[in-house]
């Protein structure tokens, strides 16, 4: 029999931490993890198309009209100029600045 149990804690918590930096490092290095968010991975281009468009047209896919990807000049672009209302949607000060 063992007298002294002062190490047993900090001896399973260590076994414990071991046994979930295993758990982790196994499912990083998994085929279906560098599928998912590796270098070429499907949802990490997925993210990037869409920051992409969202970058350019400011607007998330589906929301306030669409724009094709092709469309690089601008020409149309519903986050400048509104059909509907015949006008810009910028603003700016009500009133002038001070100089």
């Amino acid at each position: 029999m063992v007298k002294s149990q002062e190490g047993q804690t900090m001896v399973e918590y260590i076994l414990l931490l071991a046994v979930a930096v295993s758990i982790v490092v196994t499912f990083y290095n998994s085929q279906i993890f560098k599928k998912l968010f590796g270098e070429k991975g499907e949802l990490a281009a997925k993210i990037r198309h869409d920051s992409e468009f969202s970058y350019r047209h400011g607007f998330t896919r589906g929301n306030s009209g669409d724009v094709s990807r092709t469309n690089r000049d601008g020409s149309i672009h519903p986050t400048y100029y509104n059909e509907k209302q015949s006008g810009s949607r910028f603003f700016s000060a009500k009133d002038h600045y001070p100089q």
